[in-house]
């Protein structure tokens, strides 16, 4: 009798805790299916998803996207260093690499270019991010391979890949944040589907499936690290997104109250 009370309570323990790990699982994967809507499978992200930040003129604007770009360019060097996948356009890029003999820097420089004259021919929109978070992107990639070191041991290739991972979110946040133009992929997505009444979310996915496709079959760097680039850089901007929100209400909060929170200011007010 005893045996079979604790044989009962053991199995609804174990139906309990199976129950919790199916619920987590389907929460984690609605979760990253709606990042992946949101912002994409790789570096190339959905621009407009990011939070923008108030800056006072254009220099600044452009400054945060030169920033961006060389940002995304050292992360995406680590990851392809790395050598255990890279992400989404960047299996792209060392696929025309490995089939032309060009670097990685000439390959980006040449997809920019078709990129930018597709751009033209459906007249998509353009705006001056659009151009410069790219040509910062392909400009840092001629100096970043023969400045980071390869990783010597497979301890090394994760701390790069991980790394890649966050310093690539930090630039697509930081570039993105200005709020002068799409990215090149998303202004093209955008416009195919404002001309085809499709939603942008999908042409996009679609997009960037046609492009990884295109990267494997000419024999880019895919591997694991795609797939979990593709899932974990929707969950990192994701929360980079919401700390970006945070930080821009408690500035808010602190500046403009009667009396500023923010250490280093004084409120005079006046004695009438």
């Amino acid at each position: 009798m005893i045996n079979t009370f604790s044989l009962r309570k053991s199995l609804l323990r174990t139906q309990a805790i199976t129950i919790k790990f199916l619920s987590a699982v389907e929460r984690f994967l609605w979760k990253t299916s709606k990042n992946i809507l949101n912002f994409g499978l790789g570096r190339r992200i959905n621009f407009t998803a990011i939070r923008k930040i108030s800056v006072p003129s254009v220099g600044a604007q452009i400054f945060l996207n030169i920033a961006g770009g060389v940002l995304i360019s050292v992360g995406a060097t680590m990851i392809i260093l790395a050598d255990i996948g890279a992400t989404t356009t960047d299996v792209l890029l060392t696929g025309i690499s490995h089939q032309t003999g060009l670097s990685i820097a000439a390959a980006s420089f040449g997809l920019l270019t078709i990129l930018l004259l597709l751009l033209g021919c459906i007249r998509a929109k353009v705006g001056v991010g659009t151009i410069v978070i790219p040509l910062a992107v392909s400009t840092t990639f001629i100096y970043s391979f023969s400045i980071i070191p390869n990783p010597h041991n497979f301890g090394a290739q994760l701390i790069y890949f991980i790394t890649g991972l966050f310093v690539i979110a930090l630039g697509v946040g930081i570039g993105a944040s200005a709020g002068i133009g799409m990215g090149a992929y998303e202004s093209i997505c955008h416009r195919i589907a404002e001309g085809r009444d499709w939603h942008p979310q999908i042409v996009r996915l679609i997009w960037e499936f046609i492009i990884l496709s295109i990267g494997i079959l000419l024999g880019g760097a895919f591997g694991i690290g795609t797939l979990i680039a593709a899932i974990a850089t929707g969950w990192i901007l994701k929360y980079m997104n919401s700390a970006i929100g945070d930080y821009l209400l408690g500035r808010r909060i602190r500046t403009n109250c009667e009396t500023p929170l923010a250490r280093g200011y004084e409120y005079v007010q006046s004695k009438n």
